[in-house]
């Protein structure tokens, strides 16, 4: 007891400051609550995304981009769609959308660092970006969406990484510094990021 006591004395500068982080984040996140009507605005790729719900959109959605980091989303919802129905159609787009722009960045950086990937999913985590499997599966986090491109690319690279180096070696982190050579800001940019809650 004397030992842990000592111990929780030396760190507790430490756990505090954690314990504070944790609070600011979580503070963050809860002022990022979306609002899941039309005018709705998330963010996309490190810009707003402006959610707009006329009926006669195309059955799949229609993303446009209305300007530098602005975006506009299309989806076909009825008018008196209650929050739930908004939020399901909204998540349904996202999916398919994170699928499709994760696969084409995998398929870009794959022949760069000389890896093959062998299947893609995608994870629902709070806390995990993404893992890779020896066997080549990668998962990634779909709410990379929220971040800007050079962050996304970053986890990317990171998970394609481990089919070269299965740890956080030096070794590791050179092969990264291949295809993302800033890795260290992006890294520090994603810890700082707060995606808003989908609830």
């Amino acid at each position: 007891l004397a030992q842990l006591d000592a111990a929780l004395q030396e760190k507790a500068r430490w756990i505090l400051q954690k314990l504070q982080e944790q609070r600011n984040r979580a503070d963050q996140v809860q002022a990022q609550r979306i609002a899941w009507q039309s005018g709705a605005v998330l963010p996309y790729l490190g810009g707003p995304l402006t959610l707009h719900l006329p009926p006669a959109a195309p059955r799949g959605g229609s993303l446009l981009a209305v300007g530098e980091q602005l975006w506009a989303l299309h989806l076909p919802v009825a008018a008196d769609a209650a929050a739930p129905q908004v939020r399901a159609a909204v998540a349904a787009w996202w999916l398919r959308h994170a699928r499709s722009l994760f696969t084409e960045r995998l398929r870009h950086y794959a022949p760069q660092l000389g890896v093959q990937w062998s299947g893609l999913r995608l994870s629902n985590a709070r806390t995990r970006w993404g893992s890779a499997k020896s066997d080549g599966s990668i998962m990634l986090n779909w709410r990379l969406l929220h971040c800007r491109l050079p962050v996304l690319d970053y986890v990317v690279v990171h998970e394609l990484s481990h089919l070269r180096v299965m740890d956080h070696s030096p070794r590791f982190w050179a092969v990264v510094a291949e295809a993302t050579p800033d890795y260290a800001a992006l890294r520090a940019e994603l810890r700082a990021h707060a995606s808003p809650l989908w609830a």
